[in-house]
């Protein structure tokens, strides 16, 4: 793709993520009531159509495209979670933390925060 393409490319993602992002980031976060993984999930779409967009093009309904990248990513992030948290006690057992409390896999920010040493 030549130089003009591509930054026609960018000002699309650009110009769609500026007229979407607050709506999509709004029926994201209605479905998970998670506000921050809905924005993370949508920059995860983002940064993916900025890999996949100048090489593809432009899909026809770059909204749409940025909802279902958004949707797989939270997706994906609730998987991770769910195993995350069912591994947690055997992992516990398997390396003890040597009376600490803190998380193996802190599965929320703030509890990441909390954690000091793992």
């Amino acid at each position: 793709m030549n130089g003009s393409n591509q930054e026609d490319t960018h000002r699309t993602i650009e110009r769609v993520a500026r007229e979407s992002y607050g709506r999509l980031v709004a029926y994201l976060s209605v479905h998970t009531h998670d506000l921050a993984s809905a924005e993370d999930a949508l920059s995860n779409a983002l940064m993916s159509a900025l890999t996949h967009w100048p090489r593809d093009g432009v899909p026809q309904n770059p909204e749409a495209w940025l909802m279902t990248a958004a949707r797989r990513s939270l997706i994906d992030a609730i998987r991770h979670q769910r195993v995350a948290l069912a591994s947690e006690p055997t992992l516990k057992l398997s390396f003890p933390m040597n009376g600490s409390n803190c998380s193996l896999f802190a599965p929320t920010r703030r509890s990441t925060q909390q954690c000091t040493r793992l």
